[in-house]
């Protein structure tokens, strides 16, 4: 299962790294970077390519670049940030280069359609993935929709639901931010995140973890905050039952036979096969990276997901990662978003400069890997829109 994290189309980012003062040097690397034909690796620092294999760094540049075609012009935006044009985008880009002029970190936003009308962005939308919906809201209102109440599997955003029972947990003075808990062995997932790599017993705070959850999809801290205010506390708030925790999720994914016995359960049947997973330790991860499964994730509409987001946008925890949205245009922005092999979410509260409050979700799944480039480029672009009236 991957769950998204950061929905920047890219960021490699080497700890360390010596960024000189942005000029020509910055504009040429990005403009070689985003040339046609195969990544030139002597481009990149050993430290880059050490993180970021050619094998991995390929097949994600030549997506941008077939996407937005070829560069027109860049331009600084100050800082480390350029302003990447072609024919038919606009994207941004965020360069760092080493003492020998060698790109140490990169982050290549995702491109925004220069010249697509709104009406062809929603149509956009809607045809990233064989089921696709999505919502758009302004001030509670609908502006746009497609099958906005149609419950989809959407990977992490189901974060949400636990965050937004921990808020209630918060708000009834039952529990404080600045409480702490022990990391434990049964808590311990796979990635994103990196929790899974400290000690056993490791003190957290809840906001530490709550802030691990939702910016950086941490599976361990999410599973340690659903075993901490219940699962009936998360299943109420998602409106879903069973909630899974993501080390389940796991474990029914690298479990044939168990999967099918939970798919095939009632509800009562389905805890009864989750009470038995309790004691099984962590799988082999090489057997989890298998495509969505019909049963066996969270599966959540459109419409409840701008409900859940509207509920916790005001936590500061949900403002760490902006997602696909360009902070810089709004006043504020709350965001979660959630993928799997044939799974994608994206959920963003935002509020305008001129005091409205958008919400725009959208869910797609299907039998393959959805088109990430594809769908965030159609996202982004309506969230500037909507931007910008």
């Amino acid at each position: 299962m991957r769950l998204i994290a950061a929905l920047a189309v890219l960021l490699f980012a080497v700890s360390g790294m010596s960024v000189a003062r942005a000029g020509d040097k910055e504009i040429a690397a990005i403009e070689a970077v985003l040339a046609p034909g195969p990544v030139d690796t002597t481009l990149f620092s050993a430290d880059f390519l050490k993180a970021v294999p050619p094998a991995a760094l390929e097949p994600v540049l030549a997506r941008i670049k077939t996407t937005i075609g070829p560069v027109v012009a860049v331009e600084p935006r100050g800082g480390q940030s350029y302003a990447v044009e072609t024919a038919t985008h606009e994207m941004l880009a965020d360069i760092g280069l080493d003492g020998a002029g060698k790109i140490a970190g990169l982050l290549l936003h995702p491109p925004l359609a220069r010249n697509a009308s709104l009406a062809d962005l929603l149509e956009a939308l809607g045809a990233v993935a064989p089921q696709s919906a999505y919502l758009i809201t302004r001030d509670g209102a609908t502006l746009y929709s497609s099958e906005p109440d149609m419950a989809l599997a959407v990977g992490s955003a189901f974060k949400l639901g636990v965050l937004k029972a921990l808020k209630d947990e918060i708000d009834a003075g039952t529990r404080r931010w600045s409480d702490v808990v022990v990391l434990s062995a049964a808590d311990i997932s796979f990635p994103s995140g990196f929790l899974q790599t400290w000690p056993v017993g490791s003190p957290l705070t809840l906001h530490t973890l709550a802030a691990l959850m939702i910016s950086i999809s941490d599976n361990t801290a999410t599973d340690t905050l659903m075993h901490l205010v219940g699962r009936d506390k998360v299943e109420a708030a998602l409106g879903v039952a069973p909630a899974l925790t993501t080390r389940e999720l796991f474990t029914l994914k690298a479990d044939a036979g168990l999967k099918a016995r939970y798919v095939a359960a009632d509800l009562s049947g389905k805890r009864t096969v989750l009470a038995e997973m309790a004691t099984l330790p962590l799988p082999d991860i090489t057997k989890v990276g298998t495509p969505h499964d019909q049963g066996a994730e969270w599966y959540i509409s459109p419409t409840k997901l701008c409900e859940l987001i509207a509920a916790v946008a005001g936590l500061d925890v949900a403002q760490i990662n902006p997602g696909v949205a360009n902070k810089s245009e709004w006043a504020s922005v709350s965001f979660k978003g959630g993928s799997e092999i044939g799974v994608l979410s994206l959920v963003t509260a935002l509020t305008a400069k001129d005091g409205a409050h958008y919400c725009v979700s959208a869910v797609w799944n299907g039998p393959q890997a959805i088109d990430e480039a594809k769908a965030t480029t159609a996202y982004a672009s309506v969230l500037s829109k909507l931007a910008k009236g």
